[in-house]
């Protein structure tokens, strides 16, 4: 397993183009605590079995530390086919690419680099390549937006403010909708994710994030397209571990109420 602070390489390209933005005296990279998180996410419910390393990776974006995903990336991967770590790699590339509009690409991008750095140095056979998305964003693009949209807010509560956003707010709501809901999460539906699994994901970023009311309608929300009780706390644990751990702590959620609520 390679040690990215002594690996020249490895350790030139975190310098150069990973670990640019990270505070001084930041946390570490902890590959013991990452791992152990890890199986302990996967193994906690089987919905989470494949899902895990998606979320652990996605709340490090949110908590502006992207800078260890590639380190992780290659932890998880160091003993995996190349045809493994492609699905893998094809994985954390969509739950990356699906949060960049709640996270912004500055934050994501560390977590990009490093994944290419692991990949520099392992050989390209140990990522996928394969592109899920048409150039352009078109009238299909929007119709699925629309309805992904309905359909994962359905039980939420949130249609007034909505109301008022695309009244006046309109080009940012609708490109909301096309783009984010249409273009990156319908499209990820449809090649990698399960409907409920890339929305575990967002949660995960609005929560890691802080956004106390976004993180309670997005919890309503992945309960209301069949997520358990269960099954989200365990990923809000995982994502309060991590943000504990890059000293950005964040405020408990009250799952079983927000259950009781969508209930009522």
């Amino acid at each position: 397993m390679p040690d990215w602070d002594k690996d020249e390489f490895l350790s030139e390209w975190d310098r150069k183009y990973v670990s640019t933005n990270v505070k001084a005296g930041a946390q570490p990279y902890n590959k013991d605590f990452f791992l152990a998180l890890n199986t302990g996410l996967a193994n906690s419910h089987p919905e989470l079995k494949n899902l895990s390393y998606s979320i652990i990776v996605t709340a490090c974006c949110a908590v502006s530390r992207a800078d260890v995903v590639g380190r992780f990336f290659d932890d998880i991967t160091i003993d995996e086919s190349p045809e493994s770590s492609q699905s893998v790699f094809l994985q954390l590339r969509e739950a990356i690419t699906i949060v960049f509009p709640y996270l912004g690409m500055p934050t994501c991008i560390p977590a990009c680099y490093g994944m290419v750095g692991a990949i520099q140095r392992k050989g390209p056979e140990f990522a996928s390549t394969q592109v899920l998305r048409k150039d352009t964003v078109d009238e299909e693009d929007a119709r699925k937006g629309r309805e992904l949209r309905s359909r994962i807010y359905q039980g939420v509560g949130n249609s007034e403010i909505f109301s008022l956003m695309d009244k006046y707010f309109t080009d940012l709501f609708t490109c909301s909708t096309v783009v984010t809901w249409g273009y990156l999460i319908s499209k990820a539906n449809e090649h990698v994710f399960e409907v409920q699994e890339s929305h575990l994901i967002v949660m995960t970023a609005i929560t890691g994030l802080g956004a106390t009311r976004q993180t309670k309608s997005h919890v309503k929300a992945t309960l209301g397209i069949g997520n358990s009780v269960e099954c989200v706390k365990s990923v809000i644990n995982a994502i309060a571990a991590i943000a504990k751990w890059a000293d950005r702590p964040i405020d408990a959620v009250d799952v079983d109420e927000l259950e009781k609520a969508i209930q009522r």
